[in-house]
């Protein structure tokens, strides 16, 4: 299936790629065993090496499973909520949790991106899918608000300019919620332009950790996790190494983080 995509829509093409290569790898991090028949129903294919993403994909795994991780200990101590995945693109993350009949899932993302999944993705008992753009005000309009609500936004809000950020966040979260995202710091954001993939996608990070901090400053930081040293301790050899490495420069530690907000 050819599809057409635009901008930063295309970025979720690359996160299946890589979660397709950590799963077929002999020790993956993420393990997504739905990735590769994904992937294979698409006729363009993204070329990793091409795109000089092939060495980001322990880290955008590594960001993945934390996420997961963090999803299932939500859902552990709230057998009935309701789950927002915004951006959700062709990620399987809800047939990888396997919520239960409590939990009300929502996949959020722009409207091709959307059609796409429908085509991809059968039908699901408490699964909803929504075209919306999370930039619009009223785009959360009629999700339920009568149980705890979790909100996972993973490589969304670093493409948001920072108005964007704000209009996503306060329109997702609400009283008693949780939200978990990860952001870039303001330097990567400065030179995420100019990485090859991102140029030939026409598009580019609009916003830092900062931005969130913000946009989230009604709710309380329950914790923050440098991407950079999680994902140093799931990687071996040289990879680690040049990791560890990377993350002793001034600023590398936090040039991607994991958040969680508390309301």
């Amino acid at each position: 299936m050819t599809v057409q995509l635009l901008r930063e829509q295309q970025t979720m093409l690359w996160t299946l790629a890589m979660h397709a290569r950590d799963a077929a790898s002999a020790q993956p991090i993420l393990g997504d065993r739905f990735a590769a028949d994904l992937l294979a129903r698409v006729d363009d294919q993204p070329s990793l090496g091409v795109l000089a993403l092939d060495g980001n994909t322990p880290l955008i795994c590594t960001r993945a499973r934390l996420i997961d991780d963090a999803a299932r200990a939500f859902l552990a101590r709230h057998d009935e909520a309701v789950v927002l995945h915004l951006g959700c693109g062709l990620d399987s993350r809800v047939l990888r949790l396997d919520p239960g009949p409590g939990v009300q899932w929502f996949d959020v993302d722009q409207e091709p991106v959307i059609e796409l999944r429908r085509q991809f993705y059968d039908d699901r008992e408490n699964v909803t899918t929504i075209a919306a753009s999370v930039t619009e005000p009223g785009w959360s309009a009629g999700i339920p608000d009568d149980r705890p609500r979790l909100v996972l936004a993973e490589g969304l809000l670093m493409y948001l300019d920072p108005e964007g950020v704000r209009t996503a966040v306060r329109g997702a979260l609400e009283p008693g919620g949780t939200l978990v995202a990860d952001t870039t710091a303001p330097w990567v954001t400065s030179i995420a332009a100019w990485q090859p993939a991102m140029r030939s996608a026409g598009t580019g990070f609009r916003s830092s950790t900062a931005d969130l901090d913000v946009a989230a400053s009604s709710g309380t930081l329950a914790d923050r996790v440098s991407l950079v040293d999680a994902t140093a301790t799931r990687t071996r050899g040289l990879t680690s190494t040049g990791i560890r490495l990377f993350g002793l420069v001034p600023g590398a530690r936090d040039a991607m983080v994991l958040s969680t907000y508390e309301t």
